[in-house]
C-alpha cells in the first residue's frame, strides 16, 4: 500500500503545482515535492523501531538578507526506542543508502550527511542523534527546496502556504 501511495501523492500534489507567467518556480510549487521527499523519508524508517515524532515543521525561510528569495523546509525528528538505540547510526546510514541506490548522491559522513539528486527540487539531510544523558535518540529528516523569488515573509503567498493569516 505504502508503495503505490507515494506515487499518487506525487502525480497529484505535482498535478496541482503552477508557474507564474514569468515560467519561473514560485514557493507554491516547491512545496508539496519537499513535503512528500520528506513523508517519503520517513516511510522508510523501521516502524518498529520509531517511537514517534517529536516535532514535524513546514515553514519558508529565508535564502536572502531581505527574505524574499526563500527556500520552503520540510523536518521531522523521528524518536527512537530505547531498545533501538545502540542502531541509530546504522539505521540513519541504511536510509542514506537506500536514496543512494536510487541514484542520489550522499554528502558528509557520521551524524549528518545530505543527499543530492540531479533534476530533484530538494535536497535531504539526515541527522542521526546517539542516546546521550542529554539526548534521546534520534534521527532528523530534513528537507529544503532551492530559493525562489516571492514579496517577503509577510506576503499573501508565504502566509497562506504556512497557514497562517
Amino acid at each position: 500500500m505504502r508503495a503505490l501511495l507515494l506515487p499518487v501523492l506525487l502525480v497529484l500534489t505535482l498535478a496541482g503545482c503552477s508557474t507564474a507567467d514569468t515560467g519561473e518556480l514560485r514557493l507554491v510549487d516547491t512545496k508539496g515535492s519537499v513535503q512528500l521527499l520528506r513523508n517519503e523519508a520517513w516511510l522508510r524508517l523501521p516502524t518498529l523501531m520509531v517511537k514517534g515524532d517529536e516535532e514535524t515543521d513546514d515553514t519558508s525561510v529565508a535564502c536572502d538578507d531581505s527574505g524574499a528569495s526563500r527556500s520552503w523546509r520540510a523536518s521531522t525528528t523521528a524518536l527512537i526506542n530505547n531498545s533501538f538505540a545502540p542502531r541509530v547510526a546504522g539505521v540513519a546510514t541504511e536510509l542514506v543508502d537506500s536514496f543512494v541506490e536510487q541514484g542520489w548522491s550522499a554528502d558528509g559522513v557520521g551524524e549528518l550527511v545530505t543527499l543530492t539528486k540531479e533534476g530533484s527540487l530538494a535536497a535531504i539531510e539526515v541527522h542521526a542523534v546517539e542516546k546521550t544523558a542529554e539526548n534521546r535518540a534520534s534521527i532528523t529528516i530534513t528537507t529544503t527546496g532551492p530559493c525562489v523569488a516571492t514579496d517577503g515573509a509577510d506576503s499573501d503567498e508565504v502566509r497562506v502556504l504556512e497557514g497562517r493569516k
